[in-house]
């Protein structure tokens, strides 16, 4: 009885992974650039931008060891154009002038949000095909996105919380609206479909970044060092 459980447990384990990679080799082929990307505010004198935060994704496997399944990556950045830090999520300071990523990983350290985890990957060759779509963000913006951050439920990955759907939503927090938002896909290579039908999307947008990396348990940010 127990070799028949085993079994298809096994099956039902080829049929999902089978599966997974069939999705994840599903092109970015026949995308209309129809989608007009507009910024935080009619009127800056009001809400001056303080920041630009930018949605990235690709549907390419990355550096994986053969025989894994890599769906791609979606992550965000926040870039700090104004004269002061920012602070973000739980108390993670972003001076003026630098840059962070964000997105939610699935790790053994943590299996949630974590901080500028990107530029090194991306140093070692991980993503080069990546799109993205900017946009300014005023003090407000910036207020939705951290009171995204510090929602309990969003430091949690799962399967319908993966990094597509983490990317997603702090770029529709920042958004704000219809005009500029993105619906919330399950991989990596649908929301860069999202992402292309922006006019003025990019491809390997650069974001060159020293700052520490890690992520929070509780209120307390731990440091993690990559190996490079």
């Amino acid at each position: 009885m127990f070799d028949i459980i085993d079994g298809m447990k096994k099956i039902m384990s080829i049929f999902i992974t089978t599966l997974l990679a069939c999705m994840c080799l599903v092109g970015c082929g026949g995308v209309v650039s129809d989608r007009d990307l507009h910024d935080a505010d009619a009127d800056p004198s009001l809400n001056p931008a303080i920041a630009l935060v930018t949605l990235y994704s690709t549907g390419e496997r990355g550096k994986v060891e053969p025989g894994l399944i890599a769906c791609g990556h979606a992550y965000t950045s926040i870039e700090n154009i104004s004269g002061a830090s920012i602070i973000l999520g739980k108390g993670y300071e972003l001076p003026a002038g630098g840059t962070v990523t964000i997105a939610s990983w699935e790790f053994d350290a943590h299996s949630g949000v974590w901080f500028n985890i990107e530029p090194t990957y991306i140093d070692q060759g991980w993503f080069v095909k990546r799109k993205s779509i900017t946009r300014k963000a005023d003090k407000a913006a910036i207020d939705r996105i951290n009171a995204y951050l510090r929602n309990g439920d969003t430091d949690k990955w799962t399967l319908t919380n993966n990094c597509t759907h983490f990317a997603s939503r702090l770029w529709n927090a920042a958004a704000d609206g219809e005009r500029d938002d993105v619906k919330v896909k399950g991989l990596p290579s649908n929301l860069e479909k999202e992402v292309m039908r922006f006019k003025g999307y990019e491809t390997a947008r650069p974001h060159k970044s020293d700052l520490p990396i890690g992520y929070f348990s509780g209120d307390k940010f731990i440091e993690f060092k990559l190996e490079k």
